[in-house]
């Protein structure tokens, strides 16, 4: 492969009138891996949209080799070897087609083409071999893990000519042993003289796989420099402007000895195995594993949302056992799941819509639905949670992923929710926002309501949560007291391991 050398100079783009992106410039050496970071609405996702074509109405110069090229539309932007893996795998798939059919959907698309579907079962088998993923190529994309969907999507970016590859948030679903595969993979990637673009909110992987690193904040250049000599206080200080002394809230007083929640012995068809918890008032209650540990099937069962056996529950002091979402809801539980644009919001609608969804009837009379109210009250929710938007009507798929988390979690709050299930809260959230939305679950549960943080960010579990449960393959493994464990202990449990 020939290396290439990519620029982009002087992009402006904006959006309703608000400026997403102002002269900004920025260059991509082939044989080497950049980092592109910032706070949620920097600019980052926008000025790689651009580069991939998603948007057309940008003004400034693109330029290969020093020879400016079109690119307006996605198609353009492959001829020119430049391919986005994007951070929400869901919308890059096709639900109903197989992998193999999903790897070579572009190809597949081509207009005026008879393909020979031995040759595409052979190309996509290649592909996933390169990848080290094991996985049934005729198997349907509903059926992969978050992990195989984000490893498909890196898949079908090789199967074109690709020299310019930009990877939004890859190793947000991914663990550790992933995430290494990945980092080996874009390793060999740059050997060959590919450029990768890495974008990423995890500094510590930043620092690992990265040669150069780029700044954005408020749609604007900050800083393009070498890694080298960079430190992680360095690089959030670039990334919000000042410096920032301590990501978690100091910790709370004990907790209430009430009980709000309690299941014992649930289990479901799949992954969770004899699973027995409580949670008390006022606690915020750690559920650590990593991919596939079935935290997400925790949260999920919890809320009612799948199905599951449970031997015996309480809630509130009654007698309870998970059954419908629905229920859930009236009897005072709340879930943020981890998939926030599939599950947790409704992307294409605005911001009042999606925090009244689950204000009950509370901005309706004689079933007449109050726009005025549910605005009002948009715009209250905007200044408490710091949500940053061109104004309280804009729709949710021009948020970016920080401010779209904190509308899945703002639009709870005129419920009458006492126990709220957080899942991956954080995935996709840079530093600043990630304080907000700690100090945001800590502040609820200083309210008295209970909390249930589940994670793969043992950092974030040690420095928020009360008590920690790890998950590994199902089950329960260990019941940690927060402030008397680190990274590494949850590492080690949740890897099958016992202490020494």
């Amino acid at each position: 492969m020939n290396s290439s050398t990519l620029e982009m100079r002087n992009i402006s783009i904006s959006f309703a009138g608000f400026p997403a992106l102002r002269q900004v410039d920025f260059t991509l050496e082939g044989g080497s891996v950049h980092a592109l970071v910032g706070a949620n609405g920097a600019g980052k996702s926008t000025l790689m949209a651009v580069l991939s074509g998603t948007h057309d109405h940008y003004t400034g110069q693109i330029t290969i080799d020093g020879q400016p090229v079109t690119v307006k539309l996605p198609h353009q932007a492959r001829t020119h070897g430049i391919h986005l893996v994007q951070q929400e795998v869901d919308v890059a798939l096709v639900p109903t087609l197989n992998v193999a059919e999903n790897i070579m959907l572009d190809t597949l698309s081509e207009p005026g083409h008879l393909h020979n579907w031995s040759d595409i079962y052979h190309h996509a088998q290649r592909l996933i071999d390169q990848l080290g993923l094991s996985i049934n190529l005729r198997g349907r994309i509903e059926s992969c893990t978050l992990a195989e969907k984000q490893l498909i999507l890196l898949a079908r970016a090789l199967s074109h000519k690709c020299r310019f590859l930009i990877l939004d948030e890859p190793t947000a679903p991914l663990d550790q042993a992933e995430s290494e595969r990945l980092f080996a993979l874009v390793r060999k990637l740059k050997a060959a003289g590919m450029a990768v673009v890495f974008i990423s909110h995890r500094i510590h992987e930043l620092r690992d796989i990265c040669d150069r690193m780029t700044v954005l904040r408020d749609g604007r250049l900050v800083s393009d420099d070498s890694m080298e000599g960079l430190t992680n206080e360095h690089i959030i200080e670039k990334m919000i402007g000042h410096q920032l002394e301590d990501i978690y809230p100091p910790r709370r007083p004990p907790h209430s000895p009430e009980t709000l929640l309690r299941i014992q012995g649930m289990h479901d068809k799949d992954k969770l195995r004899d699973i027995s918890l409580s949670l008390h008032r006022g606690e915020i209650l750690g559920i650590a594993g990593l991919a596939g540990a079935g935290k997400t099937e925790l949260c999920k069962a919890l809320f009612g949302a799948t199905p599951s056996q449970v031997e015996s529950g309480e809630l509130n002091g009654k007698p309870w056992k998970p059954k419908e979402p629905y229920l859930s809801v009236e009897l005072g539980l709340a879930l943020v799941p981890e998939e926030r644009r599939k599950e947790g919001i409704f992307i294409d609608e605005d911001i009042p819509m999606n925090l009244s969804v689950t204000a009950d009837d509370s901005f309706s009379r004689f079933s007449i639905f109050n726009s005025r109210q549910a605005l009002s009250w948009a715009k209250d929710i905007m200044g408490r949670l710091g949500i940053r938007a061109s104004g309280p009507l804009q729709k949710l798929a021009r948020l970016s992923g920080g401010n779209q988390q904190k509308v899945a979690i703002g639009k709870w709050l005129r419920s009458e929710s006492q126990v709220l299930i957080f899942d991956e809260p954080t995935k996709g959230v840079d530093i600043k926002a990630k304080t907000d939305v700690f100090r945001l679950i800590d502040g609820l549960a200083q309210q008295g309501k209970g909390i249930i943080y589940a994670s793969g960010e043992f950092a974030e579990l040690v420095g928020l949560c009360d008590r920690i449960l790890v998950l590994w393959d199902g089950r329960i493994v260990a019941e940690l007291n927060a402030a008397d464990v680190d990274e590494e202990i949850l590492l080690m449990y949740s890897t099958g391991g016992t202490p020494a």
